[in-house]
């Protein structure tokens, strides 16, 4: 199976787990805080943190990991899952409308959801948790106005 081309592939920030990076790094922090007072830390707490911080760790990553969006010359690719994939393509000519969502604390972090709605069976497409959402809107409504135009001159995108 040859491996896909993609003018702009995105994932979901990192800057969604932000409350959970802030909680490991409290942890971290309070341990090293009651071993630089000289207490002793108990084995078992010591065991359940450092068990807490690198499974919040990963569960992030895998999280973040296993939804992906892309923009191909032929249209918008969206995949889901690890073990059980699921990969959907939606041509440009079948979008009918963008939109971003962004509250004030998406907003301040720069991050945020873009709704792609389509105009079959009136359905949408929700990408979430992206970072800049007003610059992937921007790339893809210029990607589907040259499509439209009938210019083929699509670069892969910085």
């Amino acid at each position: 199976m040859q491996k896909r081309k993609y003018l702009l592939k995105i994932r979901r920030s990192r800057k969604t787990y932000i409350l959970i990076y802030i909680m490991m790094l409290v942890i971290i922090f309070a341990l090293g805080y009651v071993y630089y007072l000289g207490y002793g830390i108990n084995k078992i707490a010591l065991i359940a943190a450092g068990i807490f911080v690198i499974g919040a760790f990963k569960f992030t990553e895998i999280h973040r990991f296993k939804d992906w969006w892309a923009i191909s010359a032929g249209g918008l690719v969206q995949s889901t899952g690890i073990f059980d994939k699921n990969v959907r393509e939606i041509a440009f000519s079948s979008i009918s409308d963008l939109d971003v969502d962004q509250p004030f604390f998406k907003r301040i972090l720069g991050y945020g959801d873009v709704n792609v709605r389509l105009f079959l069976n009136e359905t949408s497409i929700k990408i979430i948790n992206i970072n800049r959402p007003e610059r992937f809107i921007e790339k893809l409504q210029e990607i589907m106005n040259t499509r439209r135009e009938g210019k083929n001159d699509v670069r892969r995108i910085p």
